[in-house]
């Protein structure tokens, strides 16, 4: 509480109505140009006829979008002629968009001279698994992330041990502190860090907080970062509303990074706030789930941070990394039989790195494959692989949350069940409450932990991050957690499908159709 920074009500309560009379406008002048519509002549409606179907063809034909998006647009665009080709125009022109990928194309290329692959690691690797070899080439070669040899780490099967884990790591800090949150919350969780974080600055530690825009207002005031600054905090918003019809606004920083003197690094699906440590009960048992990490491999945590700090800065990055994540060769000489690939993703560069991970490891799975996420909205290419490794004889299951967060989603998530169900793959539903953790289990000795969920959002919209793992003693410790999960788990069959209400069926098919904006 010493800390606790209070919201200006009449400010909040101003910019909130600013920005909706903004929106509004925008959506007003877009339905008053289908008015004109209606209203135009023969020649006219031809024209607009022709501004239908040159929309519809770009949509088809844009290969960065999946098929399910374009589909979600379509339909509104038979439902809402005309309306919906300029919703869709609107959504596109975006001048913003570019100026945040320009940045991140520019502070990407700073780091990376910082990144080295040790060439014996992927030898190994190749020896051992020449598939898994393939995936660590692919994020090398392609994405310039290299893999290491995975050193000191600890999972985290619960949100309350990740927090207290870290708290206790920051208190040891020397040198900085990066943090890197899509959510944090003013509460009992934040008060503690907040304790650590100002007694750290006044010893002369360096301490950032990155936190993306969407949180402002619904979780923190909007002088929050101002208030951190007061304080010898260097703080940064990435992204904060802007009150157009766009795209950028669906492009949040939905990762998850702390990092102490380049010497330990957090990641996973907790964020900073109380529901997260099951200091408050908001839908049930909170269960959610992160990893601690060591060694060498967390250069590329670091080097991730600095990367989105630069850009929500606005300003151009130096070569001030080269500090932050000093070069030993010696780090890179001791592969131990297990590796660590952490990788970051955004939805303005060539690949959906996240998807691509995931689809590799259905692909590459041979006895099984086990999911954890909080929200199960899947593209057609996913949901394809997922039902074509049960139909093979692999055992594929996924678990959701029993209470959602979010029931429109929700509705949606269970959507989904029948295809995945007749074709073998099973599906629990986590009794206790809400399940947040993202990860994903493979064949003993594969997983991917970090902040990515099953859902269009996390596989194409937001900026993520992970860690892939290929470590036996590590997947082990993560199975055991998910055979944990299972015991406390309800098991959803095709006959316990149809007590779903028919409303609820009937919403979350139609739903499904506008699944990608949501």
């Amino acid at each position: 509480m010493r800390y606790r920074i209070k919201n200006s009500l009449p400010g909040t309560m101003t910019t909130i109505v600013v920005y909706l009379l903004l929106f509004i406008l925008q959506f007003g002048l877009i339905y008053y140009l289908m008015t004109i519509v209606s209203e135009a002549t023969r020649y006219a409606r031809i024209a607009f006829l022709f501004l239908d179907f040159a929309v519809a063809m770009h949509i088809i034909n844009d290969h960065t979008n999946d098929s399910t998006y374009k589909i979600a647009y379509l339909f509104v665009m038979i439902i809402f002629p005309v309306f919906g080709s300029f919703l869709y125009l609107f959504s596109k022109w975006d001048l913003i968009r570019r100026s945040v990928s320009d940045r991140i194309h520019t502070s990407m290329a700073v780091s990376e001279p910082l990144y080295h692959q040790d060439p014996e690691v992927l030898k190994e690797v190749l020896e051992d698994d020449p598939l898994i070899h393939n995936t660590l080439r692919f994020l090398w070669d392609t994405e310039g992330y290299p893999s290491y040899p995975l050193q000191g780490w600890r999972y985290y099967p619960l949100g309350e041990e990740y927090i207290d884990d870290l708290i206790e790591e920051l208190k040891k800090a020397k040198n900085f502190i990066f943090m890197e949150y899509f959510i944090i919350q003013q509460g009992k969780c934040w008060d503690r860090i907040m304790d650590v974080l100002v007694d750290k600055v006044r010893s002369g530690v360096e301490v950032r907080v990155l936190l993306d825009g969407t949180a402002l207002v619904t979780k923190v005031p909007f002088t929050f970062a101002r208030e951190l600054k007061k304080l010898g905090i260097e703080a940064a918003i990435f992204k904060p509303i802007v009150p157009v019809v766009s795209l950028y606004q669906n492009h949040r920083d939905h990762r998850k990074i702390a990092v102490i003197d380049n010497r330990v690094a957090f990641t996973g699906g907790v964020n900073l706030a109380d529901e997260y440590a099951n200091e408050v009960e908001l839908f049930g048992h909170w269960k959610d789930t992160g990893v601690k990490v060591t060694g060498p491999s967390v250069n590329s945590f670091t080097n991730m941070f600095l990367t989105m700090w630069h850009v929500a800065n606005g300003r151009e990055r130096d070569r001030e990394c080269i500090y932050y994540t000093p070069f030993d060769e010696e780090d890179f000489q001791t592969y131990s039989g297990g590796t660590i690939t952490p990788f970051g993703d955004d939805p303005y560069g060539a690949h959906r790195i996240g998807k691509e991970i995931i689809c590799d490891m259905i692909n590459q799975s041979t006895e099984y494959l086990h999911i954890t996420t909080p929200y199960l909205i899947l593209d057609e290419e996913t949901k394809g692989d997922l039902i074509h490794l049960a139909e093979s004889g692999a055992e594929v299951i996924i678990v959701t949350p029993h209470i959602p967060d979010k029931r429109v989603v929700f509705l949606v998530t269970r959507s989904y069940y029948k295809d995945l169900l007749r074709s073998g793959v099973r599906i629990f539903e986590y009794s206790p409450g809400f399940i947040h953790a993202k990860n994903f289990i493979s064949d003993g000795r594969k997983t991917l932990l970090g902040t990515i969920n099953c859902d269009y959002r996390s596989l194409f919209l937001h900026f993520e991050c992970g860690a892939y793992i290929y470590d036996e003693a590590l997947t082990g410790e993560v199975e055991g957690d998910f055979q944990k999960i299972l015991s406390q788990s309800e098991e959803i069959t095709l006959e316990r499908t149809l007590s779903f209400s028919r409303t609820q069926r009937a919403l979350g098919r139609i739903l499904r159709i506008f699944a990608p904006m949501m």
